[in-house]
């Protein structure tokens, strides 16, 4: 079963708005494991405030 990873990024600031991307994952696992990689990058540059990473079944 397909997941997707869907990210919204504020990244731009208000001035742009919202950026949204996703990406496919052949598993719940796989997509999971993106999700907290994303998150554990954006907290080491301290922009995890700016994130929102969610997988969901396609």
């Amino acid at each position: 079963m397909i997941h997707v990873l869907i990210v919204v990024s504020w990244l731009g600031g208000a001035v742009q708005g919202a950026t949204i991307s996703t990406q496919e994952f052949s598993s719940a696992e796989r997509c999971e494991a993106a999700r907290l990689a994303l998150i554990e990058y954006a907290k080491a540059r301290s922009i995890e405030e700016t994130l929102r990473p969610v997988c969901t079944q396609k």
